[in-house]
């Protein structure tokens, strides 16, 4: 399916949303053809209805998108804060409202009359049981090589409850590979460009210590000590390697702390170095901290 394809199925699929459904979703022009367009993680998405031909559907006929509805179901119709982005980014589905009917046509889920929201059937029930995997994948956002849609491949009915030890044992296998090829190439900028191998390994010991530091906090909750840290770092090396996630992690703990204007003080230096891709987030995080700061 080609660009032109997604497009026109995107208009299809919008059109038919009823105008009662559509302030559940976001602005229509949030919808794209591609994920991160126009950065080094860009890509093309897939529509459910293509996605179909390439994936393999359970016994009862569900696709990993559906069966991944069943087990947010009870959050719909009418979700609080709309439907996620992710419907359509990471599983291609235009119109939840339009799949989700279509699973309780199918005998999956019934609207409960009390909750006025979906509950899943004993086959809905046992459709998830025997699919687990696909929630788990689902929130454990660290599968990248190795995604939802390769073990749907591997799954079948001699390893279905076995997939925590498949995930594992694939996870493991792509750590050490890139752990072999990171060491081979290290070797070789340590023969033939030092400096770069010099500034390489000081991002990997930086990167270690953050790791180390962030999981002992995850233990202790000692948030005083893990801001200093942070702080520590700004005011000495910086950040020696790419990465908004940790570019913010300052900011998002002088906020857990509710130390606002130390927050704005940190984002402000980081809009200072105006670099595109953290302008817009910065100015998001300044718009919230001023909130926060005006309610106190």
């Amino acid at each position: 399916m080609n660009s032109i394809d997604v497009e026109e199925y995107l208009k299809r699929e919008a059109d038919s949303i009823p105008n009662s459904e559509k302030k559940y979703y976001k602005p229509d022009e949030y919808y794209q053809i591609k994920s991160y367009g126009n950065t080094m993680f860009e890509k093309c998405v897939i529509p459910f209805e293509e996605r179909k031909k390439m994936s393999v559907p359970s016994k009862n006929g569900l696709y990993v998108p559906e069966i991944l509805l069943l087990h947010f179901c009870s959050k719909y119709p009418n979700p609080k804060n709309g439907y996620p982005g992710y419907w359509w980014y990471k599983y291609g589905i235009r119109n939840v409202g339009k799949v989700l009917e279509s699973l309780k046509q199918r005998g999956f889920i019934v609207i409960n009359k009390d909750t006025e929201k979906y509950v899943l059937t004993d086959k809905g029930k046992l459709e998830l049981q025997d699919n687990a995997y696909v929630p788990y994948m689902h929130s454990h956002a660290k599968y990248t090589s190795f995604t939802i849609w390769d073990m749907n491949k591997i799954i079948n009915d001699d390893n279905r409850y076995d997939y925590k030890e498949i995930i594992d044992k694939k996870l493991q296998e792509i750590s050490n590979t890139i752990k072999e090829n990171n060491n081979k190439y290290m070797q070789f900028l340590k023969a033939e460009a030092p400096e770069w191998f010099d500034k390489l390994n000081k991002q990997d010991e930086q990167i270690e210590l953050i790791q180390r530091t962030e999981q002992l906090y995850k233990e202790n909750k000692d948030l005083k000590s893990l801001i200093r840290f942070w702080e520590n770092i700004w005011n000495t090396t910086g950040l020696l390697f790419e990465g908004s996630k940790w570019l913010f992690r300052l900011p998002d703990l002088y906020i857990k702390a509710k130390e606002y204007e130390k927050a704005k003080f940190i984002v402000e230096k980081i809009k200072e170095k105006n670099n595109p891709c953290y302008i817009t987030k910065a100015n998001k995080y300044i718009m919230k901290i001023e909130k926060k700061i005006n309610k106190t």
